[in-house]
């Protein structure tokens, strides 16, 4: 097997956590990320375990969607967490995926949006996807993983065709950086917040995530599995959902789904 291109020891010089990414997997290529980091959790690997990969032929997102990784050129993480970690909290952890993200990337002199429940864009175009996945360990306990890709130094001819219009990189927004340097910047801002999330404090995590979504107050559309609804996006709530006014005045909290945003002068 050839040796990941991934460098451990530029990313252990930026990492400032006590656990997160403290043991590392890099691979040349793994299927996904995901898989490899629930694969080594049956093993016995240490919470805070990162999982990295030059290539991922078998990257997934949401309902099971395709993530593009141009090899070498963006970041596949995903990290094991199984002490404390519990499914009442599942709403919250792609927020929180996505609030620290968008930390690691101000701090690289990028602003993203957050699209709820789990993007991260620039103006529009896709600039990182997440995917939290929750099981029970064998220990008997809650487990999870959280998975991100993040476009580092694509440029626009290395996203698929189709992409093209609706992706863009750090590199393409004026970001010199690397995957050592996101890598060890997401799991650096992402510690505190899970710290703060098993210690019940959610409300600060969840107000900083809504200072960074550009959508409240317009009409949107989220497809649920139980069908689609739309309503006017007002508030987060507080284990994550989504709280829409529907043309009826009522409100209705979306726990999951894929968001739409409607035109401008668009009604519930």
């Amino acid at each position: 097997m050839a040796e990941p291109t991934f460098d451990r020891r530029a990313f252990e010089r930026r990492l400032t956590t006590r656990r997160f990414g403290r043991t590392l997997i890099a691979r040349s290529e793994t299927p996904s990320t995901n898989d490899l980091a629930w694969d080594a959790l049956a093993a016995g690997t240490p919470d805070g375990t990162a999982v990295v990969t030059d290539v991922q032929p078998q990257g997934r997102g949401r309902e099971g969607r395709a993530w593009h990784l141009a090899p070498g050129k963006g970041l596949a993480l995903s990290l094991v967490l199984h002490q404390g970690c519990d499914r009442r909290q599942s709403g919250t952890l792609p927020l929180l995926a996505g609030l620290a993200l968008a930390q690691a990337f101000e701090a690289l002199g990028v602003a993203a949006t957050l699209k709820w429940p789990n993007d991260l864009l620039v103006e529009g175009r896709k600039l990182s996807g997440i995917l939290c996945e929750s099981r029970r360990h064998p220990s008997g306990s809650d487990a999870a993983v959280i998975g991100v890709g993040v476009n580092v130094t694509q440029q626009r001819d290395d996203f698929p065709v189709e992409w093209r219009g609706s992706a863009t990189s750090l590199a393409l927004e004026g970001c010199r950086t690397t995957r050592e340097a996101v890598a060890a910047g997401f799991l650096n801002a992402l510690e505190p917040l899970w710290v703060g999330l098993q210690d019940d404090r959610r409300a600060p995590m969840l107000e900083a995530w809504k200072r960074r979504a550009g959508f409240w107050g317009q009409v949107v559309t989220v497809r649920t599995p139980a069908g689609p609804v739309t309503g006017v996006a007002r508030d987060l709530s507080a284990d994550g959902g989504l709280v829409l006014r529907l043309e009826s005045g009522g409100e209705v909290v979306a726990l999951a789904g894929d968001l739409e945003v409607a035109g401008p002068g668009a009604t519930p």
